[in-house]
């Protein structure tokens, strides 16, 4: 336990991250190397965080998604960061896609495209140079 309780995660929050860390040895890790070698993408984690639904966590309720705060959010990356770096960025990117849409898209454009990611139905991107 923290010597600062405040900033301790919640129990919640712990427990999203020993859930996420079992999904990740278990279905995750076995493939990380395959994935790096073959320089491929990560199926098998796709997948797997789809059929846990931590693909978005980010997504509000109100789009279908869990809602998760963004502490929950990291803690899903690092988690499978810690199995895999390549998988980790489908949680990742998913969450910096999405940030122009849940900050300055307008309803109708939430609405169409936050609800399919949610479901794990599609996936979003983003451009940095």
């Amino acid at each position: 336990m923290s010597d600062y309780p405040a900033y301790a995660p919640s129990e919640e929050h712990e427990l999203l991250r020993r859930t996420v860390r079992e999904l990740a040895d278990a279905k995750i890790a076995p493939f990380a190397a395959v994935v790096d070698e073959e320089s491929r993408f990560p199926q098998e984690a796709l997948d797997a965080l789809v059929a846990a639904d931590l693909h978005a966590v980010h997504v509000p309720e109100s789009y279908g998604g869990a809602g998760a705060d963004a502490l929950a959010t990291v803690i899903v990356i690092e988690e499978v960061a810690r199995a895999c770096g390549s998988s980790s960025l489908i949680p990742a990117v998913n969450k910096l896609g999405t940030v122009p849409v849940l900050l300055a898209g307008g309803e109708e454009l939430k609405k169409r495209y936050l609800g399919p990611v949610a479901r794990g139905e599609a996936m979003f991107s983003y451009a940095l140079s």
